[in-house]
């Protein structure tokens, strides 16, 4: 019988799929997700145009264990998100992201436009009422969260993360041939709560390898949640779609 995968073939090699199509269902999105309020000129260098950084600025530090079939069945998930706008349309976008699976990096990368890296794999720690995750990268520290839980939470008080907008880049390797740049937006459903707990917050940036958030600083931290939720992943809406030149090459 033939791998229906195989009809797809959009991602390489196209013969033998690394990765099977979408719907992902996150099966578990079990994290840690602390709110920090940071400088205003913080949140424009990580905002890239043509996308407009939300009013206020706040970002979310969060580090997660995810199982989301069928492009894995575990990983271990790091990442930094603040609100953004596009035309109307609110989401949150990814300055920075390590995952710790080759597939679920290519599905966020090659597919939605996440700027997704890979990290060493890692699960949550839980002591007591404390829950803390770590963000490792060639045996280094780059990110540490904890919560202190203290009492049940509210969805409503979290931010928004069922709209996402990214900027996708597709490179050209002929610096004679535009390089394409899109900007993404994915949502998602059947959102479902498992459980939600509100605490005391903490944060901690370490080594930022090729990354810059060694500049996000942690000393104000404004929310914790820790919770487990189940969504859909479903394929995106592509809202700009243009040519570029990179220069470097064009020279």
């Amino acid at each position: 019988m033939a791998d229906p995968s195989q009809r797809h073939g959009q991602v390489m090699p196209t013969w033998s799929p690394p990765y099977a199509p979408g719907p992902y269902f996150m099966e578990k999105y079990q994290a840690v997700i602390v709110e920090l309020e940071i400088p205003r000129e913080e949140i424009l260098y990580m905002t890239p145009e043509p996308l407009r950084a939300a009013d206020h600025n706040r970002v979310y530090a969060i580090i997660m264990d995810g199982s989301q079939p069928p492009h894995s069945l575990h990983y271990h998930e790091a990442l930094i998100c603040h609100e953004v706008e596009f035309e109307g349309r609110k989401g949150m976008h990814i300055p920075y992201i390590w995952t710790s699976t080759d597939t679920a990096t290519f599905v966020g990368r090659e597919l939605y436009g996440m700027p997704k890296l890979l990290c060493e794999d890692g699960w949550l720690e839980i002591h007591a009422n404390e829950v803390f995750g770590k963000l490792e990268k060639y045996g280094r520290t780059m990110m540490e969260v904890a919560c202190v839980i203290d009492q049940k939470g509210d969805v409503g008080e979290m931010p928004p993360l069922n709209s996402w907008i990214m900027l996708r880049h597709i490179a050209s390797p002929d610096p004679k041939v535009p390089a394409r740049r899109q900007v993404v937006h994915a949502q998602t459903t059947g959102f479902e709560l498992d459980f939600l707990w509100k605490g005391r917050g903490w944060a901690r940036m370490g080594y930022p390898g090729t990354s810059g958030i060694h500049r996000i600083p942690t000393d104000k931290v404004t929310g914790a949640w820790y919770g487990n939720f189940k969504f859909v992943l479903t394929p995106a809406e592509i809202l700009q779609d243009i040519d570029y030149v990179f220069e470097d090459w064009a020279q």
